[in-house]
């Protein structure tokens, strides 16, 4: 009798240890799984701006539109306002976000710009002013369209309109100037500009210019750095079409090319 007893106890003991040792490992297993998921999550840091009434996000490895496009306005800014006393300061400045594939010729465009004889015989200044600032989700590119105006010691002021581009890429958390270009005018040169060019004169599409679906690996072609628009003209006569006063534009407004 107590052995019959002492047998359904003991059956009922394993059992039960079986119930738990099979409840700790799913338990184990779970945190593991759980451990490793926390882990592999990147912290999404929402800014809101001073100069911006909407949520600028930016994870490890994307960002949201407006902060985007605000981070391109503050790149055109401060290089379409470089001095040749602030030179420095916005060459240190910009290799702390700058690609080291573009960097060099970066570097190397700007100073020529900073050291060109008729510039600094002539004590100019340059001022940047923004009007419009346009997004391509596509190639990730912004667009920070305005009026550059040269003041010369003597009062003298050339004006015209140029665009900034600013390719712009996210790598841990930080974001990276991964192409750059200007341009005398008002067009930006988007995924449709270059599609209409191709299409007529059969050039090549450059690779920052290429949304993603549409590029190959064994098409490839180097970044850009062109400050050609920022060019201080050689006499006062160069171009009627950049003389004239300073225009106060609108402050910059933003928008995303639909």
């Amino acid at each position: 009798m107590n052995l019959k007893s002492y047998l359904t106890s003991m059956s009922q003991l394993q059992t039960l240890t079986l119930t738990v040792i099979l409840s700790n490992v799913i338990l184990a297993t779970g945190l593991v799984f759980a451990l490793i998921n926390i882990t592999g999550q990147r912290e999404r840091v929402v800014l809101v701006p001073p100069s911006l009434d909407k949520k600028a996000e930016i994870a490890w490895e994307s960002a949201n539109k407006d902060y985007l496009k605000s981070f391109g306005l503050y790149v055109a800014t401060m290089v379409g306002n470089i001095q040749p006393k602030s030179s420095s300061v916005v060459l240190d400045t910009a290799s702390v976000f700058m690609d080291p594939e573009i960097y060099s010729e970066f570097r190397k465009q700007l100073i020529a710009i900073i050291e060109d004889p008729v510039f600094k015989a002539s004590g100019s200044v340059i001022s940047f002013m923004p009007q419009s600032v346009q997004f391509e989700p596509e190639t990730s590119r912004v667009f920070v369209i305005g009026s550059i105006v040269t003041s010369t010691s003597g009062s003298t002021k050339y004006q015209k309109n140029v665009v900034y581009e600013v390719g712009l890429k996210i790598r841990e958390g930080r974001p990276w100037v991964t192409h750059f270009t200007s341009y005398e005018g008002t067009a930006i040169r988007s995924v449709n500009w270059w599609a209409q060019k191709s299409s007529r004169d059969d050039s090549v599409i450059p690779d920052y210019a290429l949304p993603e679906k549409w590029k190959k690996d064994e098409v490839k072609s180097a970044p850009e750095a062109d400050f050609s628009a920022m060019h201080f003209p050689s006499t006062p006569a160069a171009s009627d079409a950049e003389k004239g006063s300073a225009e106060v534009l609108p402050a910059a407004s933003e928008e995303t090319i639909n």
